[in-house]
């Protein structure tokens, strides 16, 4: 879980990389204690709401983030750092907006029914998905929107 070497916070993120020793992925962080980074605002919204609801988180956020992936020379291992927005414009995405809590949440239930055999975030297609001979595959039939 998590596995961060650092969460520091920062006021502009850096742009995505692509490299065999560097990765940098933007996306966002859900933050209650420890830090969890996807990809996509849908199930980051939804996983900042579900622990919302336990008894043991008492507070959260989502935050515009990057997640850098790099091969550290001195500890002959690649580490992780996840780089937190503070920034006014693109810190704190989800407090106090209800509306983009909404949408958002549908839009991740409608993915999530449509790529129910899928541990990875794939956007809403329209369309169900199955999964068949070891590949997923797009069906004719169409997913009614929430």
């Amino acid at each position: 879980m998590g596995g961060y070497y650092a969460a520091p916070a920062c006021d502009t993120l850096p742009r995505q990389v692509y490299r065999d020793d560097h990765i940098i992925t933007r996306g966002y962080a859900v933050g209650f204690g420890q830090w969890f980074f996807f990809t996509d605002l849908a199930p980051a919204i939804a996983f900042g709401r579900s622990a919302r609801m336990s008894l043991d988180c008492h507070g959260y956020g989502v935050y515009a983030a990057a997640r850098e992936l790099k091969y550290c020379d001195l500890h002959r291992k690649d580490e992780m750092v996840l780089l937190v927005s503070t920034a006014a414009a693109g810190g704190l995405v989800d407090r106090h907006d209800e509306d983009l809590q909404l949408k958002m949440l549908k839009k991740f239930v409608q993915g999530a029914k449509e790529h129910p055999w899928s541990s990875h975030w794939r956007d809403p297609t329209g369309y169900i998905s199955d999964y068949n001979n070891g590949r997923p595959v797009q069906t004719r039939r169409k997913s009614l929107p929430l």
